[in-house]
């Protein structure tokens, strides 16, 4: 093997990918910042069941009040979303509908993580959410909170949304949890499109008590986790933005190059042994 060949190899795919970046190529070379919201929590982590949010009537409510008795499935985002925060929500729907769960088992709790959304906008969504839920408006909850008490929330599901200051949107990783009775976290399902028989077991779990040490589905790939932060897609023209897909070009163009350095040193190593075969002192 030459050496030339994976080098060559190399820069021919980092110009391909480096060309596609931006319509001109000018930028080819820039990768983006590494995206800071996260979502990354602890299972056995326990929530702050003492924070208080306010229900669909804009009532006080702490989150305690919706625990002891069936498991909880708890969904972080934000009602004003254009993006992909109902596409989690109904991800999520369609796995408890799918997962043959009895109506009253369980109890599915949304969240928004904005301080700006209030009553009416959880009104709204519980009732358009709970004709696609087999126990309806019974099982279905969409809080809402002050920033004291969401920040609390947010540090225990180890959730991370910033504010675009320019568009005003939050962008944030898409996922949920299911909680026992008691509020400590068994299981964390990430991605909008979720597998009902991994959500009835960790159901079936959270209500004897016991955790999973693993997330619910398959590990997300660095672009899958990209292209899930909620502000990267833009509805209007059904696709990606430069930011996101320059995200995964860039983790794409690492990984190749990567590869082709490894096959470099692999090439360095077998040059001295094939020396020593052809009789060469």
């Amino acid at each position: 093997m030459s050496r030339a060949l994976p080098i060559r190899a190399s820069l021919i795919l980092f110009l391909a990918l480096g060309w596609g970046w931006s319509p001109a190529g000018a930028q080819a070379l820039r990768l983006p910042p590494q995206p800071v919201a996260s979502f990354a929590p602890s299972v056995g982590a326990r929530l702050p069941l003492d924070a208080v949010l306010r229900d669909e009537a804009g009532a006080a409510l702490p989150l305690g009040a919706l625990f002891g008795g069936a498991p909880v499935v708890l969904v972080p985002g934000y009602y004003s979303c254009p993006n992909l925060c109902s596409t989690l929500f109904e991800g999520v729907l369609q796995a408890l509908a799918l997962s043959g769960m009895a109506p009253g088992s369980y109890r599915l709790v949304g969240f928004s993580i904005d301080p700006r959304d209030g009553a009416a906008a959880a009104t709204g969504k519980r009732r358009a959410y709970a004709a696609l839920l087999p126990g309806g408006v019974a099982d279905l909850r969409m809080l809402t909170g002050d920033a004291t008490a969401l920040v609390r929330i947010e540090a225990a599901l180890g959730y991370r949304a910033p504010r675009d200051p320019a568009s005003g949107e939050f962008a944030h990783a898409a996922g949920f949890v299911v909680a026992d009775a008691a509020g400590r976290i068994v299981q964390y399902f990430p991605g909008v499109r979720f597998e009902p028989a991994a959500l009835r077991t960790a159901l079936a779990a959270a209500r004897e008590g016991s955790s999973s040490n693993s997330s619910g589905g398959e590990q997300k790939s660095l672009g899958e986790r990209l292209l899930l932060l909620c502000t990267h897609y833009d509805p209007a023209v059904g696709q990606y933005s430069g930011a996101a897909m320059a995200s995964v070009r860039a983790g794409v163009l690492l990984a190749v190059l990567g590869m082709g350095g490894a096959a470099w040193r692999f090439a360095r190593r077998r040059r001295p042994s094939r020396a020593v075969k052809g009789g060469r002192p």
